[in-house]
């Protein structure tokens, strides 16, 4: 016992530490900002719009943005519109002047359309609103974005063609404008909607039930009216180059005709760069296509929540699909965006994904340019002052059965055709061989990220299927067009059983680098490692790719990493120079599907390397991503854990009642050093199969990670309540008049009338309950806990400093006297019981008689505030308290400048914890008395119930703390009333 106690403090060290560690990575190693600032070209100007029947939202507006400068200010309910309109929805905290980036974009974008191509802009002002943490606003804002739908419907209303909007959503109002799909009066007006780092199948933090309420409401509703596509078990979306998202073959064998159907659903992550929404949240099962930045041709980068609404490059893309699926009317009277959704998913997936080419018609060359034939295995050929004429290079397809695979790199070539097949035939004249017409293969090209350096674009050819597919082709053909600026292609020709490593996860207590190729030879342009077992969010591995010879100081390899599980989640990392760490960090973005096979499915990652260096590849577990990654992923568990663990502490301590004046009453950690909670998550894991099993009880929340998260977690949140103990003892001791000041000016009360209430609250807590309880129910039940927190810490640092005045007074007066207290000496601490019979034998008889009374006497045990320990445990739950209604309190306070009654979600549960409160401290407890053993079992149900039921849901929370105090007052409540009926 004593070496599993020592292994529990050091599990708890270590947790708190990985804990700590892991922030600490989140935010330091972070990949910079490469995002270019959007700037407007004039002043930027936002006309206010009339929305018809807004008084009920006399702090939201809408507006239509312009630049420059007007003699008068415009109206678009005045003017002839003649755009194609598209409506952005602010998020969480966000701002409606946010569209100026996405609209001046679209402002200088159609300056230079040669069509006349051009977009209206409007914009929403929810006042700044926090979304994603209080839901009552979200009905709200749902209703409002509505009345400003059918205001913008009603200004292009005198349209021949029924007129369709396109909304663009960040952060909470992605998921805004995916709710107002389920009206199907709206849903048929909307043509497309873009979400912009929005959590749109769960919210980031599930603080209160209205939030939660929310998204049932819109996931039911989208359900009932809208395909789903979700992964199965044989789900691979990395079996071509390309991902290709399950919506595309749907749409193929299906008839897009219902409502829902026909309206396109684009979302896109920010990446590694998001802290605030994680990119597994950033997908839904209701979309048609999904994409990170990362990965979106011409942006290639990651972006931050906030850097997400101004990036130029991603601003860009956005625009260019607009604009792609935006056409002139017939009669040249206005722009309307096209209805074929399958034509403007085709758009999409050009613009997010790749630039879709199909396979084009012959294509006809002739025997005139610069001609040549290769048959090396290997080929690195630049023209580094560019090419006055075209270069034709042809690359034979009859090879060694055994070199199957071809990898071919075009560098700084842009946009043009440069890959086809063909069959060669001699030239009379020259003997050469050439192409009279060939056949692009410009569909099988993927673009490389390579940021401002040459363009780099790279195929990879399977040469046994090109020629069995066609039998007439003898050849590749490779064409450079003329160029001034540095251009070449790369050539690898190999056996793929040599290029493709399969490894399988780490352990995480595998602590060695492993090889896994101790060199490759110079030329090398293509390896592909395949990982079984990743299936955690969490699970990280550092891949090392270390150069080892270079003709070129400068080098760079980029790795596209596919999750086959996960469609849109292929994202690109780039190694570029001897400066940077040679790695890369593969992970998932979401927990592996049910019964999903991971060997025949693996992660893929494929090296797409400079052939100019010879590499060393290795790999191993990543302790610090996988620390930062744990943090991010499930740092919202943490209240559950933290209740979990006080309610254990509170369990002790109930039972536990040390002597007055002993130095053990003073210490208010008591209880706090435990590992029996982490007895509570293992057996948690047993009772949640017992419980699906059985379907007796509500089914536990599906939360199938591994169990070595909720211990991390629940190490952690042991330290922390330890170190919040220990900081509130400290504000208890040194810091009680400060905030007693502090709370004089947070309350505008007077010294003296603060004393009176603390004198009155402190002789009859009754009257603390009806003043919290009444400012609750009068104001916000936030404010209620508010109060109710700040007079409990007064009353508790006064009691305590009496308290350690008393001790420390008798302390002195015993060394005075020369002999300690009766009430100092606890049973337990009288074990010398021959040296006091020889003390008794010296000492005169009255004084000997005057002990033996003094140990007649039972000791008098800490009730009430002398309880220190008790009393600081439930401050810090009632502190927890206070902070899950935090939101609700912000929300309350900004509404009332307007007059706005919103809803209080946890108004029941606070009244009963103040009443609880207040019930205790009238009857001062705890007492010390009988079934303290019932008490206990509950306490062990009650943490069980957060673990099971309150990680995720943690609004859920103050219901489970509302229930432990409640439990509390009753049973003291019924032993003072039990006492008092029996005497």
């Amino acid at each position: 016992m004593f070496m599993f106690r020592n292994c529990a403090v050091l599990l708890v060290i270590g947790s708190i530490c990985c804990f700590i560690y892991g922030l600490f990575q989140l935010h330091v190693e972070v990949e910079p900002n490469a995002c270019r600032m959007t700037y407007m070209f004039g002043e930027p100007m936002f006309a206010k719009v009339g929305v018809k029947d807004s008084d009920l939202y006399p702090n939201y507006g809408l507006y239509y943005y312009y630049e420059g400068v007007r003699q008068q200010p415009v109206d678009p309910l005045k003017r002839r519109m003649t755009g194609a309109p598209v409506i952005f929805v602010p998020g969480n905290a966000g701002s409606y002047k946010q569209v100026r980036s996405l609209a001046s974009v679209a402002l200088r974008k159609a300056m230079s359309d040669d069509a006349g191509l051009h977009l209206d802009y409007y914009t929403i002002d929810y006042d700044e609103e926090l979304s994603a943490l209080y839901g009552g606003y979200l009905p709200r804002q749902r209703s409002y974005l509505k009345l400003c739908i059918r205001t913008i419907l009603g200004i292009y209303a005198g349209r021949a063609e029924q007129p369709s909007i396109v909304l663009i959503g960040h952060s909470m109002g992605g998921k805004l404008a995916q709710s107002v799909l389920v009206d199907p009066a709206i849903g048929q007006h909307i043509n497309t909607i873009v979400s912009i780092s929005t959590p749109l199948d769960q919210p980031v933090l599930n603080l209160d039930a209205q939030l939660e309420e929310f998204y049932e409401q819109t996931n039911s509703g989208l359900g009932k009216l809208r395909t789903a596509t979700v992964p199965t078990m044989t789900t691979n979306v990395c079996q071509s180059l390309h991902q290709r998202p399950p919506n595309v073959q749907r749409m193929a064998n299906q008839d897009s005709s219902a409502r829902l159907d026909n309206v396109l659903l684009i979302s896109t992550g920010g990446g590694n760069r998001d802290l605030l929404v994680r990119p597994g949240l950033t997908t839904s099962r209701f979309n048609d296509l999904h994409a990170m930045t990362s990965a979106i041709p011409k942006v290639s980068l990651s972006c931050d929540h906030l850097s997400a609404v101004w990036c130029l490059q991603f601003m860009q893309a956005i625009n260019r699909f607009l604009f792609s699926i935006a056409h002139v009317r017939e009669d040249r009277s206005s722009i309307v965006f096209g209805t074929n959704k399958q034509r403007n998913l085709q758009s999409a997936l050009s613009t997010f994904v790749k630039s879709r080419r199909r396979q084009q018609s012959t294509v006809r060359f002739g025997a005139a340019g610069n001609w040549h034939e290769e048959r090396r295995l290997v080929i690195n050929k630049y023209f580094t002052n560019g090419l006055k004429g075209t270069f034709f290079d042809l690359i034979g397809l009859q090879r060694q059965e055994r070199y199957r695979k071809m990898a071919i790199e075009a560098l700084n070539v842009d946009d043009e055709d440069w890959l086809f097949g063909c069959s060669a035939q001699e030239n009379n004249k020259t003997e050469q061989l050439y192409c009279e017409k060939a056949t692009s293969l410009m569909h099988l090209v993927q673009w490389l990220p390579n940021e401002d350096r040459d363009p780099r674009s790279i195929a990879i050819l399977d040469l046994h299927n090109l020629r069995k597919t066609y039998v007439q082709w003898s050849h590749v053909l490779v064409r450079l067009p003329a160029s001034s600026k540095r251009i070449g292609y790369n050539l690898d020709i190999y056996d793929p059983r040599e290029r493709v490593m399969d490894i399988k996860m780490p352990r995480w207590y595998t602590m060695t680098k492993l090889p896994l190729i101790n060199e490759t030879l110079q030329g090398t342009l293509h390896h592909r490692l395949r990982i079984s077992e990743m299936v955690d969010p969490y699970q990280s591995i550092r891949v090392i790719v270390e150069p080892l010879q270079c003709i070129n100081p400068e080098y760079r390899v980029t790795a596209r990493i596919c999750v086959p599980w996960a469609a849109g989640f292929e994202r690109f990392q780039t190694i570029k120079s001897f400066d940077q760490k040679p790695q890369l960090y593969v992970n998932v973005p979401t927990l592996v599907p049910r019964h999903y096979n991971t060997t025949q499915n693996p992660v893929t990652v494929d090296l797409y390397m400079d052939p100019i260096c010879r590499y060393r590849i290795s790999y191993e577990y990543s302790y610090s991503s996988a620390l930062s990654r744990l943090v991010l992923e499930f740092y919202g568990w943490l209240p559950a854990h933290l209740v979990c663990v006080l309610l254990i502490v509170l369990r002790k301590q109930v039972e536990t009642f040390h002597v007055v004046g002993t130095f053990r009453s003073l210490r208010p950690y008591v209880g706090y050093l435990q590992y029996t909670s982490v007895y509570v998550v293992t057996a948690c894991r047993l009772l949640k199969k017992l419980i699906i099993s059985s379907r007796l009880l509500p089914e536990p929340e599906p939360l199938d990670y591994s169990i070595n998260v909720s211990i991390v977690l629940h190490c952690a949140a042991i330290a922390l309540s330890l170190l919040a103990t220990l900081g509130t003892w400290l504000a208890l001791t040194l810091y009680g008049n400060a905030f007693y000041r502090l709370a004089l000016r947070v309350t505008r009360l007077s010294q003296t009338t603060s004393n009176v209430m603390i004198s009155i609250m402190t002789h009859l807590p009754i009257t603390y309950g009806i003043l919290t309880i009444a400012t609750a129910m009068g104001t916000c039940s936030g404010v209620g806990l508010l109060l109710a927190f700040v007079f409990y810490f007064l009353m508790l640092s006064n009691a305590y400093k009496d308290y350690l005045e008393d001790f420390l007074w008798q302390k002195a007066a015993n060394l005075v006297r020369g002999k300690p207290t009766a009430a100092a000496v606890s049973p337990q601490d009288a074990s010398s019981g021959e040296e006091a019979g020889q003390q008794e034998a010296l000492e005169p008889k009255d004084k000997q008689q005057e002990q033996v009374d003094e140990e007649e006497e039972e000791p008098e045990p800490c009730v009430g505030l002398q309880n220190f320990s008790f009393h600081v445990t439930l401050l810090l739950m009632l502190l927890m308290q206070l902070l899950l209604n935090a939101p609700s309190t912000l929300a309350w306070a900004r509404s009332r400048r307007h007059g706005i009654d919103l809803p209080d979600p946890s108004l029941y549960p606070n009244i009963v914890v103040l009443a609880s409160l207040s019930l205790l401290l009238q009857l001062r407890a705890p007492q010390k008395c009988q079934g303290y053993w019932m008490l206990s079992i509950v306490f062990y149900v009650l943490a069980g119930v957060v673990l099971l039921y309150c990680q995720a849901a943690i609004y859920r929370l103050t219901f489970v703390i509302a229930g432990a105090f409640a439990l509390l007052a009753v049973h003291q409540g019924l032993w003072v009333l039990w006492r008092r009926l029996s005497s």
